[in-house]
């Protein structure tokens, strides 16, 4: 290679610090190792500012054992890392007679480089910058349009709650569980969710102007159901009704079973319209599917025990699910546990009143 082989500059307005900025940004996913990522930028670093101009050369001819004092690396590892990045096209080597190392600057003026026998930039500044910068335009456009999306589903979510029709509030958190866009990172996943939600709100509206819906008010003025053994006035979770089996003391307040829920729960509560029975038991069927409790169990429970001791013990597992797995009430799989926890209650009472008031006690300890 020539040993005055030079460059067409950096593009306007960019820097050696950005330079440095992008390789650490997109090294990994380019194929660099940590090692490479080092050298490349303490080649870099070596070099003047005014090396960068266009048509000067841009090299570094610093010996390779000076290069692995600085760098705390052995010789070795920094000629493997120089030609990963030599066969990558990140660095240009230009050999002099023996192959040695070596270099010439003006001696006066603006000092550029003569020549220069070593490593040259030439392929950085030509090839990768451009890419890099690229690539960093489209990151950015796509965070942009990441979040419009991210705005936009979370208002069609707003305008679908707002229609005070449960059926279509079922829907939407079918469509985006939780009703929450967080864990929703890939564009296409978020326009297909943006595309239902819209598609959803434009039939209920539809819906609502040839034929208004008043589920919403009925659902306050409808009496408890007969499985449910609870009263709306007090707030109490009663105890299981079993049959052939004991009485039990168990009678915990709907408040306390709250204070204790994870925030995931209250939050899905709270988009349902607020912190009630009825909305407490829609959160747990939902949940009840992440903790991969079937339709049959689920509906077994509700039926042996009733609808909203069901839903406490999958608010209370859920919680015990989301703690780190080495907290010695974490609940690894969920479903087996509320199955193995249906089957006793059902055949011994004592065994649910016992891990209520365990669970409880251990929250508030917590």
């Amino acid at each position: 290679m020539s040993l005055t082989h030079t460059h067409n500059g950096l593009p306007e307005g960019f820097t050696r610090a950005l330079l440095l900025t992008l390789i650490d940004k997109f090294g990994p996913a380019a194929g660099l190792s940590a090692t490479d990522i080092k050298v490349l930028k303490y080649y870099v670093l070596k070099v003047r500012d005014e090396d960068f101009l266009k048509g000067r050369i841009c090299a570094v001819w610093q010996r390779i054992p000076l290069t692995a004092e600085e760098l705390n690396l052995n010789e070795r590892a920094i000629t493997r890392a120089e030609n990963r990045l030599i066969k990558a096209g990140w660095l240009l080597k230009t050999n002099a007679l023996r192959s040695r190392r070596d270099g010439s600057r003006e001696k006066a003026g603006d000092q550029r480089i003569i020549w220069a026998a070593g490593i040259n930039c030439q392929p950085l500044i030509d090839h990768k910058v451009p890419a890099l910068v690229r690539l960093s335009k489209q990151r950015e456009e796509a965070k942009l349009e990441l979040e419009a999306l991210q705005s936009e589903t979370k208002y069609l979510f707003a305008e679908i709650r707002s229609l005070n029709c449960s059926e279509a509030l079922e829907r939407a958190l079918v469509i985006l569980p939780c009703g929450r866009l967080s864990r929703v990172r890939a564009l296409e996943k978020l326009r297909q969710i943006k595309t239902k939600l819209s598609s959803l709100l434009s039939f209920f509206r539809k819906q609502a102007v040839e034929k208004p819906v008043e589920e919403h008010s009925r659902a306050q003025a409808k009496a408890p159901s007969g499985t449910d053994k609870t009263s709306s006035r007090s707030n109490t979770i009663q105890n299981p009704q079993i049959q052939n089996s004991r009485p039990s003391a168990v009678r915990i307040s709907l408040r306390r079973c709250l204070d204790h829920a994870h925030p995931d729960v209250l939050e899905n509560m709270s988009i349902l319209g607020g912190y009630s029975q009825e909305n407490l038991i829609k959160t747990a069927n939902l949940f009840r599917q992440e903790l991969c409790v079937s339709d049959e169990l689920w509906k077994q429970a509700c039926h042996k025990l009733n609808r909203l001791t069901a839903a406490t013990l999958i608010s209370i597992i859920y919680r015990n699910h989301q703690l780190p797995s080495e907290h010695k009430a974490h609940a690894r799989n969920g479903g087996a546990c509320f199955k193995e926890l249906v089957r006793k209650a059902i055949s011994e009472p004592a065994t649910l009143s016992r891990f209520l008031f365990k669970n409880f006690e251990n929250m508030e300890a917590w």
